[in-house]
């Protein structure tokens, strides 16, 4: 037997699935006249947690920041948490400054860049 192949779908095949978002009374949640778990229905509000994570807390980052811009340098905290040549090359130049408080700093950022492995790879 020769198989026919349509370009045109087949809308009893290809029907759509409609989802009731609707709280319902009982356990059972049905798509199509089927049940399926109630932990996979959609849910009401979604825990987005932190917006924005990194290797490094930005509390840290703002205040390396304020000593590099005490020093006429500039720095782009943002651009700190995902540009790793960036981040690794602001650092030394805050690591090489005359400012012992920014040294440290610089140090210590470098170090949880380390621990987050962010060098791994990285071309020096």
């Amino acid at each position: 037997m020769n198989k026919v192949f349509h370009l045109l779908p087949n809308p009893q095949l290809n029907a759509p699935v409609f989802l009731d978002l609707r709280e319902q009374d009982g356990p059972d949640y049905l798509v199509g006249g089927m049940a399926f778990d109630p932990s996979l229905r959609p849910q009401a509000s979604i825990e987005l947690g932190a917006l924005l994570v990194g290797p490094v807390d930005g509390s840290e980052l703002q205040r390396f920041q304020q000593l590099m811009q005490m020093e006429g340098l500039s720095l782009q905290p943002t651009r700190m948490m995902y540009d790793r040549l960036y981040a690794c090359e602001r650092l030394a130049v805050g690591h090489a400054s005359a400012n012992p408080m920014l040294r440290d700093l610089a140090l210590k950022l470098f170090n949880s860049y380390q621990q987050a492995g962010e060098w791994i790879g990285l071309a020096h």
